[in-house]
Order: C-alpha cells, then structure tokens, then sequence
C-alpha cells in the first residue's frame, strides 16, 4: 500500500512540475522583451510599472496594461488614445527560459502566438 501511495505522489509532483509556463506577475514582466522570429525586424517591449512600450518597424507605442490573474490575460489600452479601447490577450511565461508568450498581439493573427525572450 505505501508503495502506490509513493507512486501517486511520485507521479502527481512530476506532473505538476512539467507545467513550465504560468501567469506573470508585474515584477516578472519588468525589462526589455526582444521577439523571437526569424524577421531582420524584431519587435521590443519594454515593461515599466503599469507601462508598456511596444517598439515597431516605424512607431513606438505607449500602452497601459494590467493583468487578470483569473482570465490568465494582460489588457492593453493606448495612452495617447485611451477612447480607441482595450485589448486584451492570452499571456504566459516560462522563467526558467526568460520567454514571454503574448497571443494575439497582432492585428489579423488572433490566434497565433508570439514568443518574446527576456534580454
């Protein structure tokens, strides 16, 4: 009988260790984020407080953001333009890999992930 019971609990505590990715914290987003794609233009985040800059190609965005821990979800909003309204987007991170996972952050790919790495 213990022997099964060593084996559940083997096996449940190496299950739950394989969930590499969770929901961030503010203090975990904090930094410089270069996306990871093979593009010669790789677009950059920088999270400062409740301010993201989002660098591209030919702007740079200031948004707001905060988290919903329940929803597992990071809200957007512009600050130039806060009447344009809010998105919000899947948002996951691996530690271990200093990677950010953001889903949906580009218009017209709602689904598709994007990696970014911690520099």
């Amino acid at each position: 009988m213990k022997k099964i019971i060593f084996i559940i609990v083997t096996s449940l505590f190496i299950f739950a260790s394989c969930k590499k990715e969770k929901f961030p914290e503010i203090d975990d987003l904090t930094g410089n984020w270069i996306e990871q794609t093979s593009n010669s233009f790789k677009h950059k985040l920088i999270f400062e407080d409740e301010t993201m800059y989002f660098f591209k190609p030919s702007s740079v965005d200031t948004l707001s953001y905060r988290l919903d821990k329940k929803q597992e979800v990071i809200y957007l909003r512009l600050k130039n333009n806060p009447a344009a309204g809010e998105s919000n987007h899947k948002i996951l991170i691996n530690k271990k890999k200093k990677e950010l996972t953001i889903w949906g952050l580009f218009i017209g790919v709602n689904t598709s992930e994007t990696i970014f790495k911690k520099e």
